[in-house]
């Protein structure tokens, strides 16, 4: 594919010139088509594919490739593989990612996920993008200051799992796993492709990042470039790897990226210059050629920049590299853009032929005219009409240290009936690159806040923007606040998706904990999840946070009130006849009393799988969507046992007065195990409480 736009498009296989090459025969596996174009290279061409900005390769028909584009809640002009320029001007834009989780609706997740996928594969066709999209991020919202944060799904890594696996299954133009718990018509499922195997052809290829451990851009005299992150190994089973774990065997991702950061004093791997980084930030080898070795030789395919171009070469003649550890890579590279169909010559000939044709586009809208923007001609005559509604800033941007606006913003307010106060974080606050320092609103907004709920006749409302957790205790203590709703960066829908929960048409709950000011105390850099009272550690997320909270994990207000009632679940689990004949034996010969076992002396899990049956009643006035959310606690006598973990969720529409019942699979090893130090997972014995 062309970088540039252009009304015809080069393609690889294109008849009648290049399509009688081995690679372009789809009657071949991919791999017999991969290892067939390999062997065409020379070994500069080879070397020239191992960077984002892929050469073409004119001589076989192959177009110069753009492997890095972006589209973590919409297709985005972040990455160089897309451009807006050419037929296709905008594309659709959803709420940012941490705001798309407070739903908790695999189905929606699944579907924004195909929505973007579809937009990206049109706009492939029509020259305007590549099919190798580098999202979702999955990394969990462990530090609330973290800049990228609001790119994530939450601090939950059950809840990022669900929502890795939904997206990229979507995206990659797989399948709605079917469940009957889905209750809206994708119950049943859902496929895109047809006659292919679920790891065999994509529409599109989603890259899971940033792996791993990578959850700090600018901190104190702490870089994303140089940090090294100490991860325990119960941390690392436990809460930061679960994500990429399920992004990648559940998910069926076709891609991995890489972070930045060291983990334990080992690179990560590669990001976008993060080879370099190897060297010249962290200072792990003497010699570019030693990291290009280095990568290489661990696994990395692509590097996000020139690195391997430039120092490939000189590597090889230093025989510290050969060139099968480049065929490797390349193996795994046209693999990936083999399922894409890139080589099956015209994209219009394909079974996603007819996205970006001209038939499909919608076209664009003038509208002009005198009476084009007349709101008050609508009504005709003897119409009332709301004159105006009053604003004034307070405060001239985010971070503004001046109260000069103050005086305007208070005298509009004593001259309306009604307030409504917008506050919150903006991108020069927290974005890539970028970390807070504080959780309090920033500038004199706190002081805005304040005044103007003191000046006005009765309650104000207050609107929150940004994308990370903001300590409003403030403002939640004071009584002439009448309500807080947090509505992140919600896109192009924002209007309308803030008007639904006004209306009580959506009750949203929070992906993440709103932590105290108090709570910057702790250091960004330090990685240890689990409490720890003997240095004055209070822990991080809900599972393993001790300390006082503005919000709570999954908090949210609703117009009415829901009452839970469990239907049925067994009381009691007996797991001797799931045990290996060896764990038996131990167990029977040790003197004292057993504590826990480890799950992988457990024969068969999903034998000792029960349901959990619940009802819910709306006990109120109004209709509610409610999510429920099972989860699970044990015995403390247990090291690293959670305060509490998810082990489900479940969202359930239920009508005023009435009620509605939702099912839980409850898998003992996988939902109440706990993780030691030494990183392994353990099943508790004893009791467990369900919540």
């Amino acid at each position: 594919m062309v970088s540039i736009p252009s009304s015809n498009p080069q393609f690889q296989c294109q008849a009648p010139n290049f399509n009688s090459y081995p690679f372009c025969n789809t009657s071949l596996s991919i791999t017999d088509r991969a290892q067939s174009l390999i062997s065409l290279l020379t070994f500069e061409e080879k070397v020239h594919q191992l960077s984002n900005n892929a050469s073409g390769i004119p001589r076989l028909g192959i177009p110069p490739y753009q492997w890095w584009s972006e589209s973590l809640h919409g297709i985005a002009s972040n990455g160089p593989g897309v451009t807006f320029d050419g037929r296709v001007k905008a594309a659709t834009s959803f709420p940012q990612v941490l705001l798309t989780a407070v739903s908790f609706n695999r189905t929606l997740w699944f579907k924004v996920g195909l929505a973007i996928g579809v937009e990206a594969k049109a706009m492939y066709n029509v020259g305007q993008a590549g099919l190798t999209f580098w999202e979702p991020n999955i990394n969990i919202f462990r530090d609330p200051r973290w800049g990228r944060g609001q790119q994530t799904p939450g601090e939950d890594p059950m809840v990022v799992s669900a929502y890795a696996v939904e997206f990229v299954n979507g995206f990659q133009g797989g399948s709605l796993r079917g469940s009957r718990k889905l209750r809206d018509g994708f119950g049943r499922k859902r496929t895109l492709r047809g006659g292919f195997n679920d790891d065999d052809r994509l529409m599109n290829s989603a890259c899971c990042k940033n792996f791993i451990a990578y959850d700090l851009e600018k901190w104190m005299n702490f870089s994303r470039h140089s940090f090294n992150a100490m991860v325990t190994k119960q941390d690392m089973e436990d809460s930061y790897e679960p994500p990429f774990r399920s992004c990648i065997q559940q998910g069926k991702a076709s891609c991995l990226m890489c972070s930045y950061n060291a983990v334990d004093g080992v690179p990560a791997c590669a990001h976008c210059d993060a080879v370099a980084t190897i060297q010249d930030y962290q200072n792990y080898t003497r010699k570019p050629e030693d990291v290009v070795a280095l990568v290489l030789k661990a696994g990395m395919d692509i590097n996000c920049g020139t690195y391997l171009v430039q120092h490939t070469q000189n590597t090889i003649e230093e025989q510290k590299l050969q060139e099968k550890d480049i065929d490797r890579a390349l193996l795994n590279l046209f693999s990936v853009l083999l399922r894409l169909e890139l080589f099956d010559g015209y994209p219009r000939n394909g079974q996603f032929g007819e996205l970006g044709s001209q038939d499909n586009v919608v076209s664009s809208l003038a509208v002009i005219g005198p009476m084009a923007n007349n709101i008050r001609n609508m009504g005709g005559g003897y119409t009332g009409y709301i004159k105006k509604a009053s604003f004034a800033s307070g405060c001239s941007d985010v971070p503004s240290e001046s109260d000069d606006g103050f005086n305007e913003a208070i005298l509009t307010v004593k001259e309306a009936d009604f307030v409504i106060v917008v506050a919150g974080l903006d991108l020069s606050q927290e974005t890539e690159d970028h970390d807070r320092i504080s959780l309090f609103l920033p500038g004199k907004q706190m002081a805005l806040v304040s005044s103007v709920a003191a000046a006005s006749g009765r309650p104000i409302i207050l609107v929150l923007t940004g994308g990370g957790p903001l300590d409003v205790s403030f403002a939640e203590g004071n009584p002439n606040v009448a309500s807080i709703l947090w509505v992140g960066y919600p896109g192009e829908a924002g209007g309308k998706a803030l008007a639904d929960v006004v209306f009580g048409d959506f009750n949203p709950g929070f992906p993440m904990t709103w932590y105290p000011e108090l709570f910057t105390k702790v250091a960004m850099n330090d990685m240890h999840m689990h409490a720890d009272p003997f240095r004055d550690f209070p822990g991080r997320t809900y599972r393993f946070y001790t300390g006082n909270k503005v919000y709570g994990f999954g908090q949210g207000l609703s117009y009415t009130n829901f009452i839970y009632k469990l239907l049925s679940a067994p009381r009691k689990l007996s797991l001797s006849r799931s045990l290996t004949g060896t764990s038996v034996k131990n167990i029977l010969h040790q003197r004292r009393e057993v504590d826990y076992i480890h799950v992988n002396e457990v024969t068969s899990c999903d034998s000792l799988g029960f349901y959990v049956h619940i009802s819910v009643a709306n006990v109120g006035d109004m209709d509610g969507s409610h999510v429920v959310m099972l989860f699970s606690r044990a015995s403390k006598n247990f090291s690293g046992t959670p305060e509490k973990q998810l082990i489900a969720f479940d969202r359930v529409h239920t009508s005023s007065y009435g009620s509605t019942e939702t099912s839980i699979l409850v898998n003992p090893c996988i939902h109440l195990s706990n993780v030691d130090h030494e990183g392994e997972r353990m099943l508790p014995l004893g009791e467990h409480v369900l919540t």
